[in-house]
Formats: C-alpha cells, sequence, structure tokens
C-alpha cells in the first residue's frame, strides 16, 4: 500500500483552536485517549439537554418518535458514505459482529480467518462458533507489526466464509489496506468483515467506496456520540444473506403481527429490533452532522499531522515506536515499546492530567482533531522525564 504524498483537497480548513474550546474536558486535561472513549463536546451535552426538555415538555412525542431515527440514519450514511438503505442504527461493535456471526450460513467444516491482533469483539463472536462445526484459522502479524495480505493469504482455502478484520488495529495503530484485502476476497468468494470503530471519524474515505462486505462501528469513540449507539453497514447482497439472530417488529417490512408469513425488511432495518436507543441516536445525529461540517478530509489531514509530530518527537527523544510511519499504515492511534514500564507509566502521567492507555504491554497515545501541537509535546516530555526511552 502506498504512501500518498497529500491528501484530497480539504478546502479551508477549521479553526481547530476554536474547535478544541467545544471540549471542555480540555481545559485541565491532556487527553489523548480517543481510541478507548471519546472526549465529548459541548454539542453532546446540548442534544442531551435537547432530548430531555422533549421528554419534560410534551412527554417526548419527538425524542420517542421514530422519525428522528431516520434522521439519525441519513445522517450517518450521509457523513461516512453509505447508502441509507445500507445502514442499521445497532448498539456496538459487538452487536453488530455478533450479527453477522450468527446471521451468516455456516456449514460444518466451514472457517473464518481473523488476525492475533484483533480485538476481542473480533475475536469471540467468531470463536462461539466451535458448536457448529466452525473452525477459526489466526493470521500472526510480520516483524513490523503488519498483517498483510501475505498474512492472510495461506490460511484462506476453498471453505474460508469470512475474513474479518480491523480497518485500524486497536494495538499498535496498523490501518490495514482494505481495498486489497477486499479485492482479494472477491476472488476467493470470501466475505471482507470489517471492525471499523477505530476509524471512522478520522479515515475520510467513503465507506461504501472500501469494497468490504460489513463494517461494523460504536459510536463511542471518533465520532464522538454516545456507548451503546454505533451503526452496521452491509453491502445488499449480505443483508440478503443473512439472517438476523434476533427479530422483532422493525426487522420486518410490515408491523401487522396477524400476518401469516411476515417478511424480513429488505434493508438493513432487518437486523433493528424493538425500541432504539433514543437518547443514542439524537446525539449521534448531531455528532455525525458535527464532523460533516469540519470535514473528514480536513479531520484526517489534522490527526495525520499531529500524530507525525508524536512519531518524530518520540524518536527525537529516544521513545521507540510501534506504529507504522507511513500514513496509509497508521491513523490515529501510536504505541510505544516502554519496555515493562506500560502500566506505570500510565499512572504517573494520569497523576499530571495526562490520559493514555496500555494495551498488550505497550503504550498507546491516540488523537482526534480536537488535540492540538502542545498535547503532543507535553505528553512526549512528560514520558522522556518518567525513563520512557532508551536512554
Amino acid at each position: 500500500m502506498s504512501d500518498p504524498q497529500a491528501l484530497p483537497s480539504t478546502g479551508v480548513a477549521p479553526d481547530w483552536q476554536a474547535v478544541r474550546r467545544e471540549f471542555p474536558a480540555l481545559d485541565h486535561l491532556t487527553y489523548l485517549n480517543i481510541a478507548q472513549k471519546a472526549a465529548v463536546p459541548r454539542k453532546v451535552e446540548a442534544a442531551i439537554a435537547e432530548w430531555m426538555a422533549d421528554v419534560h415538555a410534551t412527554g417526548g412525542a419527538t425524542a420517542f418518535s421514530m422519525s428522528p431515527i431516520e434522521d439519525t440514519r441519513r445522517a450517518v450514511a450521509n457523513t461516512f458514505g453509505m447508502p441509507h438503505g445500507s445502514v442499521a442504527l445497532i448498539k456496538n461493535t459487538s452487536e453488530g459482529m455478533n450479527i453477522v456471526a450468527q446471521g451468516f450460513p455456516w456449514r460444518p467444516g466451514d472457517n473464518v480467518v481473523i488476525s492475533s491482533m484483533e480485538h476481542e469483539n473480533n475475536t469471540f463472536p467468531w470463536r462461539h462458533l466451535k458448536a457448529r462445526g466452525v473452525e477459526v484459522r489466526i493470521a500472526e502479524p510480520d516483524e513490523q507489526g503488519r498483517v498483510t495480505l501475505a498474512s492472510y493469504e495461506p490460511l484462506v482455502d476453498a471453505r474460508t466464509r469470512v475474513l474479518a478484520v480491523g480497518w485500524v488495529v486497536y494495538g499498535n495503530g496498523y490501518r490495514a489496506d482494505l481495498p486489497a484485502l477486499a479485492a482479494f476476497c472477491k476472488s476467493r468468494g470470501v466475505r471482507l468483515v470489517v471492525d471499523g470503530i477505530q476509524a471512522v471519524g478520522i479515515l475520510a474515505t467513503p465507506i461504501q467506496e472500501l469494497g468490504v462486505d460489513v463494517l461494523v462501528a460504536g459510536g463511542h469513540k471518533a465520532q464522538l456520540s454516545l456507548a451503546g449507539a454505533g451503526f452496521l453497514y452491509a453491502t445488499p447482497e449480505m443483508i440478503e444473506l443473512l439472517q438476523p439472530p434476533y427479530a422483532a417488529k422493525f426487522s420486518f417490512e410490515s408491523n401487522d403481527r396477524t400476518l401469516a408469513e411476515p417478511k424480513l425488511a429488505a434493508d438493513a432495518h432487518r437486523f433493528e429490533y424493538g425500541n432504539p436507543n433514543f437518547l443514542g441516536c439524537w446525539v449521534q445525529k448531531r455528532s455525525a452532522e458535527w464532523i460533516a461540517s469540519l470535514g473528514l478530509a480536513n479531520i484526517e489531514a489534522r490527526v495525520k499531522a499531529l500524530t507525525t509530530r508524536l512519531i518524530d518527537g518520540a524518536e527525537a527523544r529516544q521513545i521507540r515506536v510501534r506504529t507504522p510511519r507511513p500514513w496509509s499504515e497508521r491513523a490515529g492511534i501510536v504505541s510505544f515499546d516502554v519496555g515493562n514500564r506500560a502500566d506505570a507509566l500510565v499512572a504517573s502521567l494520569q497523576a499530571r492530567n495526562i490520559l493514555v492507555s496500555q494495551k498488550d504491554g505497550h503504550l498507546r497515545a491516540s488523537l482526534h482533531f480536537y488535540n492540538d501541537e502542545a498535547d503532543v509535546d507535553r505528553f512526549l516530555d512528560a514520558v522522556a522525564e518518567l525513563g520512557g526511552g532508551r536512554g
């Protein structure tokens, strides 16, 4: 996968310092932890208050209506580049992966291929299929921490039905070459299923253009929404192929429960059932619209600049970087090898109001558009001072 010299034209970039002021947590925190949970903007707080005001004033005539749910579907689809009918509003990544794992027409002897670097949400749903005679095959990364097509290809055979990958790996931040994997899967009759939570809201490529069969993402990270409000994207062919593991009135073409043979909805509504997360979807719409107003190309360019500064600064301070350097192979996550000190460093940094994570024994910083150069330098200086470098 090549490293593009320049991102697509972004037009006029936002005033990032003004945008930053929309996040109250940043007044006192150096928040480099978007890969775990979002620092939410005031717009989320305002949306919650708006929703509650309707509940108080009208008993929720609008807040509990299905019409705003469809508005959310359109906003999410428009912002992230998907047809409206291909989007199901679901709780989180785990639910989306389980919809696919449990709804796929498996046969005993089939297999699914994943990697050892996948998050639990893209591991356990597939391992749970063992009782149905489905084998899980696990690819290993190369010496640079990349899980490329070369890693997966030897494991794929005539009984492989699904290749499940993270668009951006939660641990070391490696970004998969989804178009290349999609072309390979298509040539082999394999379905490409993607955990997109660490990429959606940061990377600008429209999801429909990736060539994937399914992509799922919870909303509580780079989408700046709430836990419990995510989405599932599926192509029309996959929608038809998958049989929902659960069903209720919103899963069908008609809500008439007296029909002798009710038909599942022809679009992604079939994966929704019962009352939706009304508050979560209310916020999800407004967060998606704000991201669209900032421009995903602008956001990607901003995150690229900040993470490049982070990598360059770490190398200058003799802090070992695990994340690939080419932009085409990373996104908002940068991982560091600090020996066996990751847990201690996370705690020491937290004491300085610098929030990062420890993942798989390594220090992980993750950035979004609301971060700035001072955040990067403050983190790096603290890590160096606390002994996280080679020296």
